[in-house]
C-alpha cells in the first residue's frame, strides 16, 4: 500500500520516497512508491504529472489502494526524488474547487444537482439535473460565485467519521463507506471529494460559464476557473479587437454589424448564383450548337479542368433538358476527374444500362439512374473512360436506326 499524502497537502510538489515495487508492460515502467504526492487520476479529476529521479512521470492510477506511477524509464535507484508538475497540479485545483463552488450555487439557487464532472485538457464541464438554462441564470450564477471567491472563504479538508457525517450540510452523499474525505467551503459546501484543492475561494481566480447544451441526462455546462479563464478572456479580447480593427468598428457595435454584412451576403450570394446558371445555361446552348449530330441527336462531349463538380453538373443537367440531347462531360481537378453522363427524356438510352461497365474497365466508381450517371476517375484515365462512353452512346443510336430502317 502506498501512503497517499496528496490528502494531506495539495501544495507539495517535491519530496522522496522509496521504489517498494515495478513491474514492465509494454515498455512502460508502473512504479509504486511508499508515500506519493502525486494524485492518481479519479473523481472528473485527471492525474498529476511531474518527474522520478528526472524520469518523466506521465500518468498515476490508483487499483487496490496502490499507486501506480507510469514512466518511460525505471530510475536506477530505490530512494528517488519526485517533482510534481505544479503548474498542472494548481490549474486542477482551480477548476475543482471552482467546481465546487458552482455546484454549490446552482444547487442553492435552482435545486440543481450536479451529476457528473470532469477536467478536460482546455475547460471542464458539469452535468445538473435541470431541465432549462438560459443567458440571464447563467450570469445569476456567475455572479454568486464569484461573490464567493472575492470573499477568499477558507476550504478545508478532513476526513469524517460516521458521526460527524451526520452532523454535516453534505450536498451529496459518499460514494465509499470507509476513509470519506470532506472538502468544505467554510458555510457554503460540504462534499464528499478525494481531489485536490486550493486552501481559500481566492486562489480559484474567476469562474465562467462558456456554454451550456441540453442533453438526455439534464442540463451540461461548461466552464473555465482560474488561469484558465484568464486565457479564455486573452483569446476572446484578441479576436474582439481585431474585429473592431478589421470593420473600423467600436466593440459595443460588433454584433450589428456582422449580422448585417452577413445579411449583405446572403443577398450577394443570391445574385451571384444567378448570374452563373445563367453563364451555364448560355454556355450549354453553345455547347448544342457545337456538338455533333448522330442519328438526329446532339452528342455534346466537353473536357474541363478545374471546374467545380457541381458546375458540370449544372451544365449537363441544362444541356439535356433540351429535346434530343446527350451530354458526356468529363473535369480534371487534382488526381481525380469527374465524368458525367446525361441525356434527354426523349431520347431511348438507358445511361446507367453501360455506365457501370465504362466505371469497372477504368477502375471508377459512382452510379446513377437511366437518365443520369456521375462517377469518378483517376485524372490519366479520364479521357479513355469519355472516349468509351461516347462509343457505346454512337453504338447504341446507330442499332436503333438500323431497327428503325427495317
Amino acid at each position: 500500500m502506498t501512503e497517499k499524502l496528496f490528502y494531506e497537502d495539495s501544495y507539495i510538489t517535491e519530496f522522496d520516497a522509496n521504489i517498494i515495487d515495478k513491474r514492465k508492460i509494454n515498455n512502460k515502467w508502473e512504479l509504486v512508491l511508499d508515500k506519493t504526492y502525486f494524485y492518481p487520476e479519479g473523481g472528473g479529476q485527471p492525474s498529476d504529472t511531474g518527474l522520478i529521479d528526472g524520469i518523466k512521470v506521465y500518468k498515476i492510477y490508483e487499483e487496490n489502494d496502490t499507486v501506480y506511477h507510469l514512466a518511460d524509464k525505471c530510475p536506477e535507484g530505490i530512494k528517488v526524488h519526485c517533482q510534481v508538475d505544479w503548474e498542472r497540479r494548481f490549474d486542477h485545483m482551480q477548476q475543482h474547487t471552482g467546481q465546487h463552488l458552482l455546484s454549490a450555487v446552482l444547487e442553492k439557487k435552482y435545486g440543481a444537482h450536479t451529476q457528473s464532472f470532469s477536467i478536460g485538457d482546455k475547460s471542464s464541464h458539469i452535468t445538473i439535473t435541470k431541465d432549462t438554462f438560459n443567458e440571464e441564470e447563467a450570469f445569476e450564477v456567475e455572479k454568486e460565485v464569484n461573490s464567493f471567491v472575492y470573499k477568499n472563504i477558507p476550504v478545508k479538508t478532513y476526513f469524517a467519521d460516521e458521526e460527524m457525517l451526520k452532523k454535516l450540510p453534505l450536498r451529496k452523499q459518499p460514494q465509499v463507506s470507509e476513509n470519506i474525505r470532506i472538502v468544505e467551503i467554510e458555510g457554503i459546501d460540504y462534499s464528499p471529494c478525494g481531489g485536490t484543492h486550493v486552501k481559500t475561494t481566492g486562489e480559484i481566480g474567476i469562474v465562467k460559464i462558456k456554454k451550456w447544451e441540453k442533453t438526455n441526462k439534464g442540463i451540461r455546462l461548461e466552464f473555465v476557473a482560474g488561469f484558465r479563464a484568464l486565457y479564455d478572456y486573452h483569446i476572446k479580447n484578441n479576436y474582439v479587437n481585431a474585429l473592431c480593427h478589421l470593420l473600423s468598428e467600436q466593440e459595443e457595435n460588433i454584433l450589428e454589424h456582422v449580422l448585417k454584412l452577413l445579411e449583405e451576403n446572403k443577398e450577394v450570394k443570391k445574385e451571384v448564383n444567378i448570374l452563373k446558371e445563367n453563364i451555364l445555361l448560355e454556355e450549354s446552348r453553345n455547347l448544342i450548337k457545337s456538338s455533333e449530330l448522330h442519328g438526329g441527336i446532339h452528342i455534346v462531349y466537353k473536357l474541363y479542368e478545374n471546374r467545380t463538380t457541381e458546375e458540370i453538373k449544372i451544365l449537363a443537367k441544362y444541356i439535356v433538358s433540351n429535346d434530343k440531347c446527350i451530354a458526356i462531360l468529363g473535369n480534371k481537378r487534382g488526381e481525380t476527374g469527374d465524368l458525367v453522363v446525361s441525356r434527354s427524356g426523349d431520347v431511348d438510352i438507358v445511361v446507367n444500362g453501360f455506365f457501370k461497365e465504362v466505371l469497372r474497365v477504368f477502375d471508377g466508381k459512382g452510379g446513377g439512374n437511366a437518365y443520369m450517371c456521375q462517377g469518378g476517375v483517376s485524372q490519366d484515365r479520364l479521357e479513355l473512360a469519355m472516349d468509351k462512353a461516347l462509343s457505346i452512346v454512337i453504338d447504341e443510336i446507330n442499332k436503333r436506326e438500323k431497327f428503325l430502317k427495317f
